[in-house]
């Protein structure tokens, strides 16, 4: 068999098994949106860290304080912000009684960001589950309900879900909306909530909710406050403890428009991808291979039998045709429950190639020890999980 015919082989079953697992995912998967009220509401404490958000922090104000919920309370956390956060989450907290506004200091030695601005929430808090959501996230008026359904139908300690994003670059959105692809091509959301599934672990940290009694006894953002993937290590924490999680499909529920700019993507994709990997470096860079020889590869092929005079063949026409399309089934049906248009789609090649290289300067950034900058601050990267 020639090298080309195993590439096919190889392909085509793995494309094959991808599209039939997000069709699974597709038809079985748990979606925010269908969880029913519960008959017992508990009590919420929606906890929303923010650093120099002054133009999104009204907004997100405004939803959280519209709630179709009976019994909650909200927190936001000024986390030391350069810009005009504090005073905009103040303006959209007036006549709130169920807001607050807190102000941070600086950053103590040895903690991230993230995790202690949602070390600081929690001391606040009063609810039975804790909701953690970014300051870009824009919840409709039942997300508290549906949330509060997830627990009692899933029987979950941690509940998480993807929103749909949204960004006025169209790049920016061909590259936010892999997170909805990846949810759905890899995460085996169809599975029941389950404990001790530390590598199948999927926490999305732009909404998280937990039983407070579970993130006080895990030791909660406290214990990752070195992860730059704060949310991957926390859940990996859970899991490993015997916590059961839950990972929800969101779109229908939360929105979320996280990045303006391509720059700004980037820099968290650097940031995050070799932390999701367990920090390491092989590991991602096999995970790059491959992403590349499934949804490049194949293009690549097309090329190379056009210019070479070999176009109409199946080997280099046909069964690369099949395989581009096996590989846009996830990504078509993930673009669809999201709510994106379709033409989005059509770009996956070089969102995948994006990815690609977001992976690759996220190995040497962790390798070389380098800087992470974000949000106005410098963080210094070691290379391990977190």
């Amino acid at each position: 068999m020639s090298g080309l015919a195993v590439f096919h082989s190889v392909a085509g079953a793995t494309l094959t098994g991808l599209a039939v697992h997000a069709c699974l995912n597709h038809l079985l998967g748990q979606r925010l949106d269908r969880m029913a009220a519960t008959p017992s509401p508990p009590r919420l404490s929606v906890l929303v860290p923010a650093r120099n958000e002054a133009g999104r922090i009204g907004r997100c104000v405004e939803h959280w304080a519209a709630q179709e919920y009976p019994d909650y309370e909200v927190f936001v956390y000024d986390d030391d912000s350069s810009d005009d956060t504090a005073a905009h989450a103040q303006a959209a907290a007036v006549g709130r009684a169920q807001v607050r506004v807190i102000r941070g200091g600086p950053l103590p030695e040895g903690w991230r960001g993230k995790p202690f601005a949602c070390h600081r929430l929690r001391a606040y808090a009063r609810g039975e589950i804790l909701v953690f959501a970014d300051a870009d996230v824009t919840p409709s008026s039942l997300a508290l309900a549906r949330t509060a359904g997830a627990f009692h139908a899933l029987g979950a300690d941690l509940v998480s879900a993807v929103p749909a994003h949204w960004s006025p670059s169209v790049a920016v959105r061909a590259l936010v909306a892999l997170q909805n692809w990846a949810a759905l091509a890899f995460v085996p959301a169809w599975l029941p909530a389950g404990r001790g599934r530390r590598v199948w672990t999927a926490v999305n940290g732009q909404f998280l909710a937990i039983r407070a009694d579970a993130y006080d006894e895990s030791g909660g953002f406290a214990a990752v406050r070195g992860a730059l993937a704060e949310d991957v290590a926390l859940g990996r924490r859970l899991a490993g403890l015997g916590y059961r999680l839950g990972f929800l499909d969101g779109a229908r529920v939360l929105g979320c428009e996280p990045y303006g700019r391509v720059r700004d993507c980037w820099r968290a994709s650097v940031r995050n991808l070799l932390p999701i990997f367990f920090g390491s470096s092989l590991l991602l860079v096999l995970a790059l291979l491959g992403l590349t020889a499934l949804y490049l590869g194949p293009l690549l092929l097309l090329v190379v039998g056009a210019v070479s005079g070999r176009a109409g063949t199946a080997a280099w026409t046909w069964l690369p045709v099949l395989e581009v399309g096996l590989g846009l089934v996830p990504r078509a049906l993930s673009d669809r429950r999201a709510g994106y248009p379709a033409w989005l789609t059509l770009l996956h090649p070089l969102a995948i190639a994006s990815l690609v290289g977001m992976g690759l300067e996220s190995v040497a950034c962790f390798r070389g020890r380098r800087v992470v900058h974000w949000r106005g601050r410098g963080y210094p990267v070691t290379n391990r999980a977190g």
